[in-house]
């Protein structure tokens, strides 16, 4: 059972590889990165990312208190560099408190709703305000037929990460049955 165990990991870094994972390292950083994985190490070390390339810290609490245009900033050089140029604006901020609105922002001119009174009864807001916005601009990555798309980890919390990825590598790593769920990021997506 344990020589199954790493064939599958070591098929997994070897598919990693294949599809792009660590395409922005040099080659022999990227070979110990496989090398890694192939000994059972988690496929989506931050370490081994490009901070500002291919992942992000996005702060679900900044994002909920009108922070989406200060935090989707960090991504701009990254989606820019698939073809996805964006701009936010701030729409509506409920400034008496949650009851007197949403907070709504534009993201190239789409409307998105940020949160909602019902997101905060229910202890979603966070979780939302990260993930309604991402979601937009995967739309515009795919209007833009970009392949990668944006991942979250952590969604809502104080240091959630945002991965831009290939499909196919969260695919892989699913697909792969190696890594706890809760581990494998999530599409942003609507709904």
């Amino acid at each position: 059972m344990m020589q199954a165990m790493d064939q599958r990991w070591g098929g997994l870094g070897r598919e990693l590889r294949k599809l792009g994972m660590w395409r922005h390292l040099p080659a022999e950083r990227a070979a110990e990165a496989e090398a890694l994985v192939a000994e059972g190490g988690y496929p989506l070390r931050l370490s081994d990312g490009a901070q500002g390339v291919n992942w992000f810290f996005v702060d679900g609490e900044e994002m909920a208190e009108a922070g989406v245009p200060r935090e989707l900033r960090d991504l701009m050089p990254a989606l820019e560099a698939h073809g996805v140029a964006f701009h936010v604006d701030e729409l509506a901020y409920p400034a008496g408190g949650v009851e007197d609105g949403d907070y709504v922002v534009s993201i190239n001119g789409r409307r998105c709703v940020v949160w909602t009174a019902e997101d905060w009864r229910t202890d979603q807001a966070w979780t939302v305000a990260v993930v309604r916005p991402l979601a937009v601009l995967n739309d515009l990555l795919a209007e833009a037929r970009a392949t990668p798309r944006l991942f979250t980890l952590y969604a809502g919390m104080n240091d959630g990460v945002v991965w831009l990825l290939d499909p196919r590598i969260v695919d892989a790593v699913a697909d792969s049955g190696l890594v706890e769920e809760r581990e494998i990021p999530a599409l942003a997506v609507l709904g």
